[in-house]
Protein backbone atom coordinates (compact mmCIF):
# COMPACT_ATOMS: atom_id res chain seq x y z
CA UNK A 1 0.00 0.00 0.00
CA UNK A 2 1.11 2.95 -1.01
CA UNK A 3 -0.06 6.40 1.22
CA UNK A 4 1.00 9.57 2.01
CA UNK A 5 -0.88 12.00 4.06
CA UNK A 6 -0.28 15.78 4.36
CA UNK A 7 -2.67 17.73 6.26
CA UNK A 8 -1.92 22.07 5.90
CA UNK A 9 -3.27 23.97 8.63
CA UNK A 10 -4.53 27.30 6.86
CA UNK A 11 -5.42 30.79 8.47
CA UNK A 12 -8.45 31.56 9.47
CA UNK A 13 -10.15 28.23 10.82
CA UNK A 14 -9.88 25.84 7.51
CA UNK A 15 -7.66 23.20 6.51
CA UNK A 16 -6.17 21.29 3.71
CA UNK A 17 -5.99 17.51 3.83
CA UNK A 18 -4.53 15.19 0.96
CA UNK A 19 -4.30 12.20 0.76
CA UNK A 20 -2.06 9.96 -1.72
CA UNK A 21 -3.51 6.38 -2.32
CA UNK A 22 -2.36 3.78 -5.13
CA UNK A 23 -1.43 7.09 -7.62
CA UNK A 24 -4.58 9.01 -6.79
CA UNK A 25 -4.62 12.22 -5.02
CA UNK A 26 -7.92 12.99 -3.11
CA UNK A 27 -8.72 16.59 -1.37
CA UNK A 28 -10.41 17.15 2.10
CA UNK A 29 -10.64 21.34 2.81
CA UNK A 30 -12.29 20.65 6.94
CA UNK A 31 -13.37 23.95 8.21
CA UNK A 32 -13.05 24.62 12.02
CA UNK A 33 -16.02 26.59 12.54
CA UNK A 34 -17.86 23.95 14.27
CA UNK A 35 -15.07 21.91 15.57
CA UNK A 36 -11.37 21.42 15.31
CA UNK A 37 -10.71 18.61 12.79
CA UNK A 38 -6.91 17.86 13.91
CA UNK A 39 -8.42 17.01 17.47
CA UNK A 40 -11.30 15.06 16.27
CA UNK A 41 -8.87 12.77 14.21
CA UNK A 42 -6.28 12.54 16.72
CA UNK A 43 -8.67 11.58 19.44
CA UNK A 44 -10.43 8.70 16.85
CA UNK A 45 -6.54 7.76 16.39
CA UNK A 46 -6.38 7.40 20.32
CA UNK A 47 -8.89 4.75 20.50
CA UNK A 48 -7.98 2.56 17.82
CA UNK A 49 -4.62 2.67 19.20
CA UNK A 50 -6.25 1.87 22.79
CA UNK A 51 -7.83 -0.89 21.58
CA UNK A 52 -10.75 0.40 19.87
CA UNK A 53 -12.40 -1.60 16.96
CA UNK A 54 -13.99 1.07 15.15
CA UNK A 55 -14.39 4.95 14.62
CA UNK A 56 -16.17 7.42 12.99
CA UNK A 57 -16.15 11.07 12.77
CA UNK A 58 -17.18 14.02 10.74
CA UNK A 59 -14.93 16.26 9.34
CA UNK A 60 -17.17 19.52 8.44
CA UNK A 61 -17.22 21.70 5.23
CA UNK A 62 -18.42 24.82 4.18
CA UNK A 63 -21.30 23.32 2.59
CA UNK A 64 -20.87 19.19 2.84
CA UNK A 65 -19.12 17.16 5.32
CA UNK A 66 -16.70 14.02 5.43
CA UNK A 67 -17.45 11.41 6.94
CA UNK A 68 -14.53 9.05 8.43
CA UNK A 69 -15.06 5.23 9.45
CA UNK A 70 -12.09 3.99 10.30
CA UNK A 71 -12.69 0.32 11.14
CA UNK A 72 -10.59 -2.50 12.02
CA UNK A 73 -9.61 -5.86 9.68
CA UNK A 74 -10.70 -8.50 12.17
CA UNK A 75 -8.63 -11.12 10.37
CA UNK A 76 -6.01 -8.88 10.46
CA UNK A 77 -5.80 -6.58 13.78
CA UNK A 78 -3.33 -4.59 12.47
CA UNK A 79 -5.05 -3.30 9.91
CA UNK A 80 -7.94 -1.03 9.26
CA UNK A 81 -10.24 -0.53 6.52
CA UNK A 82 -10.83 3.57 5.94
CA UNK A 83 -13.98 5.04 4.32
CA UNK A 84 -13.99 9.08 3.57
CA UNK A 85 -16.81 10.23 1.77
CA UNK A 86 -17.22 13.42 -0.40
CA UNK A 87 -13.11 13.32 -1.76
CA UNK A 88 -12.49 15.27 -4.28
CA UNK A 89 -10.28 13.23 -6.51
CA UNK A 90 -7.77 16.06 -7.77
CA UNK A 91 -5.39 13.88 -9.84
CA UNK A 92 -7.23 13.35 -13.40
CA UNK A 93 -7.86 14.06 -16.19
CA UNK A 94 -11.53 14.40 -16.49
CA UNK A 95 -13.45 16.75 -14.40
CA UNK A 96 -12.16 16.26 -10.35
CA UNK A 97 -14.63 13.53 -9.67
CA UNK A 98 -16.30 13.53 -5.88
CA UNK A 99 -16.50 10.11 -4.29
CA UNK A 100 -15.66 8.16 -1.33
CA UNK A 101 -12.20 7.10 -0.46
CA UNK A 102 -11.97 3.57 0.67
CA UNK A 103 -8.32 1.64 1.86
CA UNK A 104 -6.94 -0.52 3.82
CA UNK A 105 -3.58 0.18 5.74
CA UNK A 106 -1.48 -0.91 8.27
CA UNK A 107 -2.50 0.98 11.56
CA UNK A 108 0.82 1.90 12.64
CA UNK A 109 1.75 3.03 9.37
CA UNK A 110 -1.49 5.52 9.34
CA UNK A 111 -0.26 6.05 12.37
CA UNK A 112 2.87 7.32 11.44
CA UNK A 113 1.70 9.60 8.64
CA UNK A 114 -0.50 11.77 11.20
CA UNK A 115 2.13 11.96 13.48
CA UNK A 116 4.51 13.35 11.16
CA UNK A 117 2.18 15.57 9.81
CA UNK A 118 0.83 16.83 13.17
CA UNK A 119 4.73 17.38 14.49
CA UNK A 120 5.21 19.51 11.39
CA UNK A 121 2.09 21.77 12.44
CA UNK A 122 3.64 22.01 15.87
CA UNK A 123 7.06 22.79 14.90
CA UNK A 124 5.48 25.25 12.54
CA UNK A 125 3.68 27.24 15.11
CA UNK A 126 6.64 28.30 17.01
CA UNK A 127 7.03 30.86 14.11
CA UNK A 128 5.29 33.91 14.74
CA UNK A 129 4.43 34.45 11.37
CA UNK A 130 3.05 30.84 10.83
CA UNK A 131 0.87 31.38 14.15
CA UNK A 132 -0.03 34.61 13.59
CA UNK A 133 -3.47 33.47 12.07
CA UNK A 134 -3.78 29.68 13.52
CA UNK A 135 -4.04 31.06 17.29
CA UNK A 136 -5.52 28.20 18.74
CA UNK A 137 -6.30 26.13 16.34
CA UNK A 138 -3.69 23.17 17.05
CA UNK A 139 -4.61 21.35 19.76
CA UNK A 140 -1.52 20.55 21.71
CA UNK A 141 -2.56 18.48 24.84
CA UNK A 142 -4.82 16.58 22.21
CA UNK A 143 -1.11 15.87 20.56
CA UNK A 144 0.68 15.43 23.19
CA UNK A 145 -1.69 12.48 24.88
CA UNK A 146 -1.51 11.16 21.07
CA UNK A 147 1.91 10.82 20.25
CA UNK A 148 1.99 9.14 23.97
CA UNK A 149 -0.34 6.79 22.73
CA UNK A 150 1.37 6.00 19.55
CA UNK A 151 4.61 5.47 21.08
CA UNK A 152 2.98 3.16 23.80
CA UNK A 153 1.73 1.23 20.56
CA UNK A 154 4.77 0.90 18.94
CA UNK A 155 7.82 1.52 21.12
Amino acid sequence: MRLIFFYFLENHGWSTCFIYVEGKIYEMGPTHIFENPIEVLLNSMIELLEGGNESEFIWYDEPGEYKWSIRRNHKQKHKVLVSITECTQINTYEKPKIETLEFEVKLKLFSICILRQMEKIRDMMSENSYKEHRKGQFPYDTFKEYKLVHERAYS
